[in-house]
């Protein structure tokens, strides 16, 4: 399964809010951290922002921070925000066609289906705030 470098940035973003988490963080010091140049991180935001995930305030005391609590966000919920084929996966919706096709092409559909709910669920079991437990953990040791 592949994901854009959005993806990942998104992530990134995300987990730098976190670690500050409820403050608000610059977009030029997310920047500078995450190596995300301000142009992609606007974009980013904006995104974000329409999904629920990140609020923004305006002006010189202004920034970006979580809509919400670190472990309130899910790695899945970024994903489907950021990649819009993977907005509508559920179990099998995606896949299925109503067209009428084969019997192997439909077994197909079904089974790269429960491929991707699969992938799914598993990105929906990490929390953006257990990404930033785990990196502190590491960094420490």
């Amino acid at each position: 399964m592949r994901l854009t470098e959005q993806s990942r940035y998104a992530l990134r973003v995300l987990a730098h809010c976190a670690e500050r988490h409820p403050a608000l963080a610059k977009v030029a010091t997310i920047a500078k951290v995450t190596g995300i140049t301000e142009q992609n991180i606007f974009k980013l935001i904006k995104t974000l922002t329409k999904a629920g995930l990140v609020e923004t305030i305006r002006g010189p005391h202004g920034g970006v921070r979580l809509a919400m609590a670190p472990g309130a966000i899910r790695v899945g919920q970024v994903i489907r925000a950021i990649e819009p084929r993977f907005k509508a996966c559920g179990p099998l919706d995606q896949m299925m066609s109503e067209e009428p096709v084969g019997a192997i092409d439909r077994e197909l559909d079904r089974t790269i289906g429960r491929g991707i709910a699969a992938f799914m669920e598993t990105l929906d079991k990490t929390s953006i705030a257990a990404l930033v437990a785990k990196t502190s953990a590491a960094n420490a040791a």
